[in-house]
């Protein structure tokens, strides 16, 4: 397959940046499957193509649901909290714990671009675990009132599903670690892009999240019933 040309990526950028409105608080979701190998490719084609000043971005890890523990399946990122690289780093030691190298590249990709563009990029990390699984996305990404959301490439599957139900822009990884864009939308709240109501979304039978506090490293259980 071809290698998109740059200046195809370009035009994208060019598409959806022109459509941000400045009163809106850039969020930025970053759907990967827990279950693969983890790869920071989404992450920095976001970081150069779409994530302005001062953005929130999450990562979020999702799967169906496992009668196992969350560790022994999942790929070690998703089951290590972000604190744990800030204090593996303050304790100066000369090597950091292999399990936690992927993990701090995905903390160094964000703060070498935070120093770059002189701001902030705030990073937040979160597990969905459950059934239906599709549908607690769609829940997940409207709770989080994105602005974007970057899908990686193994939910190509989904792409039509999330099309017709996510009210704001989404692009996926491709297998040259570019993206397609899925649709656009308008970043400015005119009140035509009224996120999915829950009422419309079956209630999901059980939801694990790996919450962001420092220091807890556990995993909150909801469960939600008819």
């Amino acid at each position: 397959m071809a290698k998109p040309s740059s200046r195809s990526q370009k035009s994208l950028k060019d598409a959806l940046i022109q459509k941000e409105s400045p009163n809106t608080t850039p969020r930025v979701v970053i759907v990967m499957d827990a279950l693969r190998e983890f790869s920071i490719d989404p992450l920095r084609w976001a970081l150069e193509n779409i994530i302005p000043a001062g953005c929130v971005v999450t990562l979020l890890g999702i799967m169906p649901w496992l009668n196992i523990p969350l560790s022994s399946k999942t790929q070690e990122v998703w089951a290590l909290e972000l604190e744990e690289v800030f204090m593996a780093q303050d304790t100066n030691e000369p090597k950091m714990d292999p399990k936690l190298l992927k993990l701090k590249q995905v903390v160094d990709l964000c703060e070498t671009f935070g120093l770059n563009m002189a701001t902030q990029v705030v990073l937040q990390k979160e597990v969905v675990m459950g059934f239906p699984l599709k549908w607690m996305v769609v829940e997940k990404i409207t709770s989080l009132h994105a602005t974007w959301v970057v899908f990686d490439r193994y939910q190509k599957r989904k792409r039509r599903f999330f099309a017709h139900r996510i009210p704001c822009s989404m692009v996926i990884m491709n297998e040259n670690s570019e993206a397609d864009m899925i649709k656009g939308q308008p970043m400015i709240d005119n009140g035509e892009l009224t996120p999915t109501p829950f009422s419309l979304i079956p209630t999901p039978q059980l939801i694990i999240s790996d919450g962001c506090k420092a220091g807890q490293g556990q995993i909150n259980n909801h469960i939600m019933r008819n």
